[in-house]
């Protein structure tokens, strides 16, 4: 498919201002599309070219209706879930699943025809050591946040066909890269050595599938403008230790003498392994990533090092 769309194409983005929605916006604007971004707040994100920001409450079905007649989008970029404290076991999960179900008729009333929902790798059963594969791989969430996403995704396909919608469901792995929350693992680790403190980490031996935000967002939008329906796992397919991503961290900030691998637990029944397969994201999207672990380190210690100087300016 041509990179390049008909401008009168129109994408909705729920989450626009999130760590993977931020991430898509430019993606999205080189790609041809015109952009409507939602947020929630009195205060509207910093103007984009390219973004329409709409601020919009995705609880409530009259704004999801207003914005739907109002701009009438050919696509949408479902990215938006409840991510606020505890957001693994909050019951908010589960009052998502009327509100995404909500957005995709809406969506369809409006004429909307081809989406694409961001799901969980946290949907699969982890218990045993073996790459996840999309059709293979039961599905046996262990936290609330897992359930709720397999759960909407097991009326997904059905709801797509019923509403005529052309639909996509990511399933992301583990990214990491700017904009990531300073309590996730890589941007905690980041920060403690560039700001001259020990980072308290596990012993490091689980195995994860990373990826940088940059590629999940270019693989989501590559997956929007395609015609591949069903789920498709973004990741890279080659998970790797904890411990190596953290001291490769070390090794470019300098400071490897302060990383305290073993300092903290692990979680309880953490999973040795947790794998894409990524046949369908590789064969029949035709994707690769752009970053490897050493240049989209580098990349997110460089954003982190200007982000605490502006801090330090204030």
């Amino acid at each position: 498919m041509d990179s390049k769309l008909n401008n009168a194409q129109t994408v909705l983005v729920t989450g626009a201002t999130g760590f993977i929605g931020a991430a898509c916006l430019p993606k999205l604007t080189d790609a041809g599309f015109a952009v409507i971004g939602t947020y929630r707040g009195d205060t509207p994100p910093a103007p984009r070219d390219g973004v329409t920001w709409i601020r919009a409450d995705l609880s409530d079905a009259a704004d999801i209706d207003a914005v739907m007649t109002q701009h009438r989008p050919s696509h949408l970029l479902a990215l938006a879930w409840y991510m606020g404290p505890g957001n693994q076991q909050s019951r908010e999960n589960f009052r998502w699943l009327s509100r995404s179900i909500d957005l995709l008729a809406a969506f369809a009333d409006a004429g909307g025809t081809r989406v694409t929902f961001c799901g969980s790798c946290m949907e699969y059963d982890w218990s045993q050591p073996v790459t996840l594969n999309e059709r293979t791989t039961p599905l046996r969430p262990d936290t609330p946040y897992g359930a709720a996403k397999a759960a909407l995704f097991s009326a997904f396909g059905s709801m797509c066909d019923t509403l005529d919608l052309s639909g996509s469901w990511a399933r992301p792995f583990f990214l990491y890269g700017p904009g990531e929350n300073p309590r996730r693992l890589a941007a905690d680790v980041v920060v403690s050595l560039l700001e001259g403190r020990e980072a308290l980490c596990t012993h490091g031996q689980q195995a994860r599938d990373f990826l940088h935000v940059d590629d999940v967002a270019d693989a989501m939008v590559r997956l929007l403008q395609s015609d591949l329906t069903g789920p498709v796992n973004i990741g890279s397919g080659a998970a790797i230790p904890l411990a190596t991503l953290i001291n490769e961290i070390g090794r470019q900030t300098g400071a490897a003498d302060l990383i305290r691998l073993g300092a903290r637990e692990a979680r309880p029944g953490d999973p040795p392994l947790v794998e894409a397969d990524i046949t369908r994201l590789h064969d029949e999207l035709g994707w690769t990533p752009t970053f490897d672990l050493e240049t989209g380190v580098a990349d997110t210690i460089d954003w982190w090092r200007h982000e605490l100087k502006k801090e330090q300016a204030i």
